[in-house]
């Protein structure tokens, strides 16, 4: 009978697994669940600042902020991280772009 690989081992394993997984999607230009809602928040507030409607687009970060808070946040830290961002992307603040993307995309 084998023995089972140590704690450190199994760890290992899986930060390499990780690491590939990461890198697969790098090089299938594959966006994250959290590029998509970047550029999503991100989008929806340029268009809100355009168009108008702040009430439906802040009735719907209600619903946001209970989710967030049934997930175990502070309400009251919620709100002031959602009104931070949008404050600075109505402002004018572009999200991160992705230098290592740029360069591929050229080719």
């Amino acid at each position: 009978m084998t023995s089972r690989p140590s704690y450190k081992q199994r760890l290992a394993k899986k930060a390499e697994r990780q690491r590939e997984y990461r890198k697969h999607m790098k090089d299938k230009r594959r966006p994250s669940r959290d590029d998509i809602a970047v550029a999503y928040f991100h989008w929806l507030v340029k268009w809100t600042t355009r168009k108008g409607g702040w009430k439906t687009f802040y009735g719907s970060l209600e619903k946001v902020t209970d989710q967030l808070v049934e997930r175990g946040f502070d309400r009251n830290q919620t709100e002031d991280a959602i009104e931070t961002l949008v404050d600075k992307i109505k402002s004018g603040w572009e999200f991160q772009r992705k230098p290592d993307f740029e360069n591929s995309a050229n080719e």
